[in-house]
């Protein structure tokens, strides 16, 4: 039987097109930002006054390569801190007279309690050596403010440790390489904590925090670490205030920053070194940037150099290089007793997180909270507004509250639209799972996950908008066929508009920095709605091509949602593996279901907005049904592939422990035999 398509299923299968190839491009965009493929690496003879990947590179092959094991209790940490030190002394040597630069090794013991995951845990330790190099100008005074760089050398059991961290240290030896051969020479010290015992629950920087005589000059840090071998070099936390994060606006040549990351990090079940100098021992401003992607490896055996993802290290150098110099030169840069005496520094503690996001890494974009209470709010107000300006024919108080009650209907049905785009996925991934016998058949193909779930989330989404005309609206359209379209399209746009405004409010009355995401959504709405009310007048509310004129306008806004989303659902990908299947009978659904919860609410707002508008072209059961049968589709070609593969391992842990007999005198070799067992359960325990 040949299929009959009408007019408006033809017209809705051009604008299908059309959102597939635009979507499709953003994310061909989106992919090479997130993987760094537009960042050019120098090569190891660039110019000196300039930072080269290939050079730190070289430090990375020696540490991950070159010495077996840099982990507490092996001889290759000591190799580590020697060949640290020896590379720190050689660039003293080629310093000028105008530098002043000290090279100290310190060994430091302590105790101290903390509470990780909530549990209070008490740690002591002894003989953890950190390596320190302060690069100052030569009239420099010892209690001159400083920026301090901090970065770890040890690396987990059984990892050699390229991404996590060697890729820091080398990056902090290049930095200051530069430093002395571009002939900058810091307006205030610069110190670089090269710190050998992070992975133990941070003992290196706890013990330079209770016992370095330089610890009350910093004024401000940047902690480097890794989750991965690369990628986004993302700012994932900073303050206190909101100074460190307003630096780093101004100074970042590859701006990866969003306020987000700092409402979500706190629930990771991980730490930093970024807790001891800015929370319980320091209370410094600072900056926390962590490689995000690559989790794959992470603390495995495969985080090699090999695996380093080329051009992250190239921008995090510059953007480092670029805010030290920022950070120096800042008037708000102040020893720890002007810090706690300064009322000004205290208040602005009290103000809390500021609101910043970058746009393809292309420019950031800043403002206070002061600033966001009174930015954010401005949606809601002009939501309810609408009513007032609305195409209704008498005035009044009755005429507003009918209009008012339109626009409520609209955010329900958007709400629920959006809703059942996570349902949906859900549901999907449930029945795959009933019919396989594998989980996570997306964590080495992540396209899959795509392809399962996008489908059936637009599926979800469009729901709300065929049942619309069965519930009537509440103004009188006085029984012309047009101008209840246009209340209906003013229905829909404003109860989407007024959903992403009282999201917006909502995060600004948590006390959170992320309500950017749908003050965006809502913003670029606006210049949409303009659009598309000027276009119609010339082309007609019927015609595509008002519903192109738009989507225009929100273009920048959606390019933003993928870029954000994308790189969400990648590094959630990755870290999934170091969940895996959790225990019998529902923990083998939890990956599946999490991701496809995920991939809803990517999709709900990154096509949210557009489905006030378009969703008269694409709520239609041929497009539906094509819908459903790609995520069929999708269901089916995943279960044909392993859920693991060479690039993407799985996950396996391994605990024992070494039981020695009682003796009144052990021998040597049950001494050291305890030594293991207790860095493993260290390790362990930091998992």
């Amino acid at each position: 039987m040949a299929l009959r398509f009408s007019s408006g299923d033809v017209s809705g299968f051009k604008l299908l097109l059309i959102l597939a190839v635009t979507y499709g491009l953003i994310a061909m965009l989106v992919d090479s930002i997130i993987h760094m493929r537009f960042i050019k690496p120098l090569e190891i003879d660039a110019p000196l006054d300039r930072f080269s990947e290939a050079r730190a590179v070289e430090h990375v092959r020696v540490l991950a390569q070159e010495i077996d094991g840099r982990q507490e209790g092996r001889p290759g940490l000591r190799e580590a801190a020697q060949y640290i030190t020896a590379q720190l002394e050689m660039i003293k040597e080629r310093a000028g007279s105008n530098f002043r630069i000290e090279i100290e090794e310190t060994v430091v013991n302590g105790t101290f309690n903390m509470m990780f995951l909530g549990h209070s845990i008490s740690l002591g330790y002894r003989n953890h050596s950190n390596i320190v190099m302060r690069i100052s100008s030569e009239d420099s005074q010892d209690s001159d403010p400083s920026v301090l760089v901090n970065g770890h050398f040890d690396s987990p059991l059984g990892s050699p440790g390229a991404g996590d961290c060697g890729s820091c240290v080398a990056s902090m030896l290049e930095i200051a390489r530069l430093i002395v051969d571009s002939g900058w020479i810091p307006p205030r010290p610069v110190l670089f904590l090269f710190n050998g015992a992070e992975e133990l629950f941070m003992l290196g920087s706890h013990g330079f925090m209770k016992t370095h005589k330089w610890r009350d000059t910093i004024g401000a840090f940047i902690n480097v670490e890794a989750s991965g071998t690369g990628g986004p070099d993302l700012v994932c936390q900073s303050g206190p205030g909101s100074w460190p994060s307003q630096v780093y606006a101004q100074s970042a040549i590859y701006p990866m920053a969003h306020s987000a990351a700092q409402d979500v990090f706190p629930i990771i079940p991980g730490d930093t070194d970024f807790r001891i100098f800015s929370q319980d021992y320091g209370d410094i401003p600072g900056l926390d940037i962590i490689f995000l992607l690559g989790g794959y490896f992470y603390h495995t055996s495969f985080d090699t150099m090999e695996r380093l993802l080329p051009g992250s290290m190239q921008a995090r150098g510059e953007n480092l290089f670029s805010i030290i110099k920022a950070f120096t030169k800042s008037s708000k840069l102040q020893i720890t007793h002007e810090r706690e005496s300064n009322i000004s520094t205290a208040n602005e503690y009290e103000e809390g997180h500021a609101v910043f996001f970058d746009y393809l890494t292309l420019f950031m974009i800043y403002y206070t909270r002061k600033v966001a209470m009174l930015l954010h709010s401005i949606p809601i107000a002009i939501f309810l507004a609408a009513p007032v300006f609305s195409k209704k024919q008498t005035p009044g108080l009755l005429s507003w509250f009918s209009t008012f009650c339109d626009f409520a209907k609209g955010l329900i049905f958007h709400a629920t639209g959006i809703f059942l785009a996570i349902v949906f996925p859900i549901i999907f991934s449930i029945l795959r799972l009933l019919f396989t016998s594998h989980a996570m058949h997306w964590f080495a193909h992540p396209y899959l996950a795509y392809l399962m779930f996008i489908p059936c989330s637009l599926v979800g989404m469009l729901i709300p908008r065929i049942i619309w005309s069965s519930f009537p609206l509440s103004q009188d359209a006085a029984g012309l066929k047009s101008l209840k379209e246009a209340l209906s399209d003013e229905a829909r746009f404003w109860g989407a508009f007024g959903l992403y405004a009282m999201l917006t409010l909502a995060y600004l009355f948590a006390g959170l920095s992320g309500g950017f995401l749908t003050f965006l959504l809502s913003a670029s709405m606006l210049p949409g709605w303009v659009s598309y009310c000027l276009s119609i007048k010339s082309f007609g509310r019927q015609s595509l091509r008002s519903t192109l004129f738009y989507m225009l306008p929100i273009l920048p806004c959606l390019a933003y949602s993928v870029y954000f989303g994308g790189f969400l659902i990648q590094f959630m990908v990755e870290k999934m593996g170091m969940m895996g299947a959790l225990p019998p009978p529902y923990g083998f659904f939890i990956p599946d279901v999490v991701m496809a919860a995920i991939i809803g609410v990517v999709t709900g707002w990154c096509v949210g907005p557009l489905i006030p508008i378009c969703g008269h072209w694409l709520a239609r059961s041929s497009i539906l049904q094509v819908l459903l049968h790609l995520s069929v589709l999708g269901l089916a070609l995943s279960s044909q592939f392993f859920p693991y593969s060479a690039d993407a391992p799985k996950r396996v842990v391994f605990q024992h422990s070494f039981l020695t007999a009682e003796c009144e005198h052990p021998t040597q070799n049950q001494l050291a035999m305890d030594e293991e067992t207790r860095n493993h359960l260290n390790y362990f325990a930091r998992l």
